[in-house]
């Protein structure tokens, strides 16, 4: 890390201006504060201006003028006092600035630590859930503020450490400065470039998609790959071999495990790695080294055989961490066969079989072989897998009709084994006009722990427990009741003519005699044939969904596939980005049950997302006819009737949120905004200071105070009001692209401005204002052909 790289610059005044402000105000109480940035330099010696109160303190550092801090209404004594030290006190403040920032690089590449990284992490996953909790359009309302996704992307490049055995650490450290400049080239504006590991490099990216991801890391390894250096010996051409893995946040997580912010950075970070991993060992469709890979489709194509066991079953590597359940089927693909002649073509993967998850580990699974391909050719280690798509249709479409086959117990519990019990299952479905599907999970982290007699414990390997847990379903179902394996921790019972809610009670108190005698907690979910437009077949993907949300409820912990699992289901669906998905989700929970409000609430919000505001004021005033006494629904209404230009039913709303919910922040704002587009300025403000006296973290209140001020002439509090919206969070596209107007306004650094600007449309490229800011700022440099460009964006928006 050269001299350079530390050396403090314009843009780090904004970084870290809170620092700089603090250092000061220990030794010079004032009221306000903001930091100019003159185009020509002003002179070196403080400027005291009595008449306005203000105190204008050049901030130089090595014979160049970085900027101007002004501070408002200060201490006069201390200012007599102090303006010949002035200087010197400066001085010493940026020296800190400059070690602090030096002590948050890579001394090697100049890059952010990995500690660093994992602290932004932190502070953007709590913000993201911040947002979470909070009601629709307020995103409308703090529009750049936190969009609700980030992306990381891990990069790993491989041969650094033969490149410095073969010639030496020095070349091998020049090799690796090349690739950090390569590297940094890529990066936007907005990313965080980080180094995680000697031979690691990482991208933290807000606001991003998996496109966006994708294409991010695919240039990164273009621009990596390029940087060769000559060897010194031979003169031979050394380089290294990147790929890179990426995980976004949330749709990469897991939402049923409580975890603080800090584990979940370090959690996003590890997936990320994990990907990178497999891409350079596996590739896509797991059969060869590729280029990038993403956490979410690890499941997908990312699986291998690890190990061969006896009794027809194998040992994969998908396990708990990349999604893998109970019950799923994986085809099995590989490339290891013989060929005639020596031919360079690329070996096409030839299918070998199909397998089924029955035991699901943290980072590995047990799999039982369904079926051969060729019964000559078994399968190996390093087999690939590939997810089967409907593989719950699979099951039970695609089965033989032999009856010897049915009829196989499962040694262990003497039940049928997964796919005789899907065989089975499909001819009796045939036979009945109704049935139920019930899935019990055994959760065998806390077997053991709530056992009715301490004394007499059972024994809790999972293996003994499955059994004695069947041998209770038996005693409790009957034996005539079809039974089977769906995993090493799961069973699943068939119940001919019998309704869901019919079999509440008896599962109920199957998991209390199951809890009360073996200390194990269970959850059970139920389906019910015929369900509105849903097949036979289906019914066993219904029983998964019924047991996710059984697993959300306390003990006994039954639950009925209807309308609030579908609701559920799709919940995690508009999470991972899947809305039409959502939408048809929810459409389905409300056939189920028309006065389910949060249906009607979570699809208001999809068609408000897509923008189809009329459609979304209906749903939203469906949910209210239902929940009246909601802050929440209230202020979706409002938010709603804003965006159709209905202001007046749109006061109306956000008034009965306040009413419900006095101290409902963003209704102040919504409310400010309406009187502020009606020319009632004073109670806008008024309204505006209300909110910024509710959330004083919030960025909000002093952005919209900022454009007020601007609407007013008031530049000087705009910027003031704009640094302390910066402050509480530096991605706020909104008040970047004032920001930078603020200072193409003032005659201020163009270049400075340009940054600004460039990065609010890096964050909403859909905002006009951005895209002109741009355009002024690339116009005073007399960069016309730019900013020609820059207006013609900003007219598509």
């Amino acid at each position: 890390m050269t001299e350079t790289t530390t050396r403090l610059v314009r843009r780090d005044l904004l970084d870290l201006e809170q620092r700089l402000r603090d250092s000061l105000h220990r030794v010079l109480p004032f009221e306000a504060h903001a930091v100019y940035f003159p185009r020509q330099a002003r002179s070196s010696e403080p400027e005291w201006l009595p008449g306005e109160g203000k105190l204008l303190i050049p901030l130089v550092r090595r014979g160049e003028q970085l900027g101007v801090f002004m501070a408002r209404v200060p201490d006069e004594e201390r200012v007599r006092a102090l303006l010949p030290s002035l200087p010197g006190i400066v001085s010493l403040c940026l020296d800190n600035l400059e070690l602090y920032k030096a002590g948050r690089l890579d001394p090697r590449s100049g890059l952010a630590t990995r500690q660093v990284l994992l602290e932004r992490l932190t502070q953007e996953t709590e913000n993201i859930r911040a947002s979470f909790a909070r009601d629709f359009g307020s995103e409308g309302v703090g529009a750049g503020t936190h969009s609700g996704t980030l992306g990381l992307v891990a990069v790993r490049f491989d041969g650094v450490r033969e490149v410095a055995k073969n010639t030496s650490y020095a070349f091998a450290d020049q090799l690796v400065a090349k690739l950090v400049e390569a590297f940094c080239g890529q990066l936007p504006g907005q990313a965080l470039g980080a180094r995680i590991g000697d031979r690691a490099f990482a991208v933290f990216l807000p606001e991003a998609t998996r496109p966006q991801c994708e294409q991010l890391a695919a240039s990164v390894l273009r621009a990596m790959e390029q940087v060769r250096l000559p060897d010194p010996l031979t003169g031979r051409q050394l380089g290294v071999q990147p790929c890179a893995g990426y995980a976004l946040y949330p749709q990469d997580m897991d939402g049923t495990r409580q975890r603080n912010m800090d584990e979940q950075a370090r959690v996003l970070l590890h997936k990320a790695e994990l990907a990178a991993e497999v891409a350079r060992t596996r590739g896509p469709g797991g059969l060869q080294p590729g280029r990038v890979m993403g956490y979410g489709r690890l499941l997908l194509e990312g699986g291998h055989v690890r190990q061969v066991m006896p009794l027809s079953r194998v040992l994969v590597t998908l396990g708990r961490s990349v999604g893998a359940r109970e019950g799923q089927r994986f085809s099995v693909w590989s490339v290891n066969y013989a060929v005639k002649g020596d031919g360079p073509e690329e070996l096409q993967p030839l299918y070998k079989g199909e397998i089924v998850l029955l035991e699901v580990r943290e980072s590995e699974s047990v799999a039982e072989i369904l079926h051969l391909g060729d019964p000559a050719w078994p399968l190996e280690p390093d087999d690939a897998l590939t997810l089967l798509e409907d593989e719950q249709r699979l099951g039970v479409q695609n089965v033989g009709t032999d009856d010897g086959a049915f009829h196989r117990p499962d040694p262990l519990t003497g039940l049928l084994r997964h796919g005789d019990f899907l065989a089975q299952m499909a001819r009796a479905c045939g036979d009945c006009e109704r049935f139920s599907l019930a899935l019990l999970h055994v959760d065998m982290a806390h077997a053991g722990e709530d056992a009715a007699d301490a004394h007499i414990r059972p024994m809790t390997q999972p293996e003994h427990v499955m059994a004695q847990v069947a041998e209770l379903c038996r005693s409790a179902c009957g034996k005539d009741v079809l039974g089977g394996r769906f995993g090493l921790n799961s069973l699943i019972f068939f119940h001919p003519g019998q309704e869901a809610e019919a079999l509440r009670e008896s599962y109920a108190k199957l998991c209390g005699d199951i809890a009360s005698r073996l200390g194990a907690r269970t959850g059970v979910g139920v389906a019910s044939w015929p369900f509105l437009d849903f097949r036979p077949p289906d019914m066993l993907e219904c029983a998964r969904k019924a047991l996710e949300y059984a697993l959300l409820l306390p003990s006994p912990r039954i639950g009925l596939f209807g309308s609030l699992a579908l609701n559920i289901s799709a919940d995690k669906r508009h999470c991972r980005g899947d809305v039409f998905g959502a939408i048809e989700e929810y459409k389905l929970a409300l056939l189920a049950d028309e006065d389910n409000a949060l249906a009607w609430n979570s699809l208001g919000v999809c068609m408000a997302t897509l923008g189809r505001h009329a459609e979304a004021r209906r749903f939203f005033e469906e949910a209210m006819r239902r929940t009246p006494d909601d802050p929440a629904l209230a202020y979706n209404l409002g938010a709603v009737c804003q965006n159709l230009h209905d202001n007046e039913a749109a006061a109306g709303h956000f008034r009965a949120c306040l009413r419900l919910a006095p101290s409902h922040m963003y209704a102040l704002i919504r409310l400010g905004q309406l009187d502020e587009a009606e020319g009632r300025l004073d109670e806008a403000r008024s309204r505006f200071e209300a909110a910024a006296s509710l959330d004083a973290e919030s960025p909000l209140p002093s952005r919209h105070l900022a454009r007020l001020a601007l609407r007013l002439g008031k530049a000087d509090q705009a910027r003031e009001h704009l640094h302390q919206a910066l402050l509480r969070n530096p991605r706020d596209a909104a008040a970047l692209s004032l920001m930078a107007t603020l200072y193409l306004d003032g005659g201020e650094d163009p270049e400075l401005a340009e940054s600004l600007a460039r990065q609010s449309v890096a964050l909403r490229p859909e905002h006009k204002n951005g895209w002109l800011a741009l355009s002024r700022a690339l116009e005073v440099q007399g960069r016309l052909a730019d900013a020609r460009d820059a207006l013609l964006k900003a007219g598509e928006v």
